[in-house]
């Protein structure tokens, strides 16, 4: 499905449970030099896995020549966040960026490649929030953090020297929860953003749509439903179940354009279908991408995967289109 220029959806995608070649080559290449996920998923192993997924998989990005780590304190923590500036120009306006991983694994290297990737397509900024991980700081501090860090960028409208005035949040996987959960926590303290960008978010609790019955039953699709319930029993060690955790389920009404990117094999599409009707529901600007062949978490394939590529390019360009409007 895409969406057309009134942010309807159309079926473009296949019945076919077969990965896009691009996807696939990238799969190959992965275990071919050894990249295979641990076997126990303990927190540890996974994050060192992803590590060296990442060293990997993003060896050939190229850095802008302006991308300097600044640190917010939020709660007495500092925050590390990393600031990807547009070479040769002033910056359209900022994105403010949530990594995926489950809630509990990511880092600012796993995203450079496409969020490098997004700056050169969109001529935005972006500001990368390494937000704190469960199961070491479960919720709602991650949420806390995104929510501070965002007002207080937009308040002073700056970031150090560097000054913006014209900003968007997004994220992807448990990076989308924060993203739109945030969203949703300024709308509530009237401040306002032009744009949301949404990759393959997780926006509920349940596991049982038929997409995930579909297709989570194993690993192979980025996500199953056993790893998706122990990321959830990590990050919400007492089962807080409330808007801020649970996106999908809260009142939506005026929040910005919205742009929701999803692949026809992951787990989650079918919330992420629910979550655009609703946004319609409630008269956002919403539009869903729904890409043939593409599963869960191939964001930071970006470096190896012309497809990854190709839709990074098409939201950056919204992106551009969204913050370069005259409010």
């Amino acid at each position: 499905m895409t969406a057309d220029g009134e942010g309807h959806t159309t079926q473009i995608g296949t019945d076919s449970l077969s990965a896009h070649p691009d996807v696939a080559r990238v799969a190959s290449l992965l275990k071919a030099v050894g990249l295979t996920p641990p076997v126990e998923e303990d927190v540890g192993s996974v994050r060192a896995y992803l590590e060296r997924v990442t060293q990997f998989v993003g060896a050939t990005s190229t850095p802008l020549e302006c991308e300097p780590l600044i640190d917010f304190s939020v709660n007495g923590r500092p925050v590390p966040c990393k600031l990807y500036w547009p070479d040769n120009s002033a910056p359209a306006g900022l994105l403010f960026y949530c990594h995926g991983g489950g809630f509990r694994h990511g880092s600012l290297a796993g995203w450079d490649a496409p969020l490098r990737q997004l700056v050169r397509s969109s001529a935005a900024a972006v500001l990368s929030i390494e937000y704190a991980l469960a199961p070491e700081h479960p919720f709602p501090t991650a949420f806390e953090e995104v929510v501070a860090i965002v007002r207080q960028v937009i308040e002073a409208q700056a970031i150090s020297v560097f000054k913006v005035d014209r900003f968007a949040l997004g994220g992807d996987s448990a990076g989308a929860n924060l993203a739109l959960a945030a969203a949703l926590a300024l709308r509530d303290q009237g401040i306002a953003l032009r744009h949301l960008l949404l990759f393959y978010g997780v926006y509920s609790k349940d596991t049982q749509a038929r997409s995930w019955r579909r297709l989570g039953h194993f690993g192979g699709y980025g996500l199953s439903a056993d790893s998706m319930r122990m990321y959830w029993q990590s990050y919400l060690p007492d089962g807080q179940d409330d808007w801020r955790v649970q996106p999908l389920h809260a009142e939506l009404h005026g929040l910005p354009t919205t742009r929701l990117v999803i692949g026809d094999l992951d787990p989650l599409l079918d919330e992420n279908i629910q979550l655009h009707r609703k946004l319609e529901a409630c008269g956002v600007d919403a539009s869903l991408l729904v890409l043939p062949g593409i599963i869960h978490g191939v964001l930071r394939f970006s470096e190896l995967a012309q497809v990854v590529r190709n839709f990074i390019e098409k939201e950056g360009a919204a992106l551009s289109t969204s913050l370069s409007k005259e409010s």
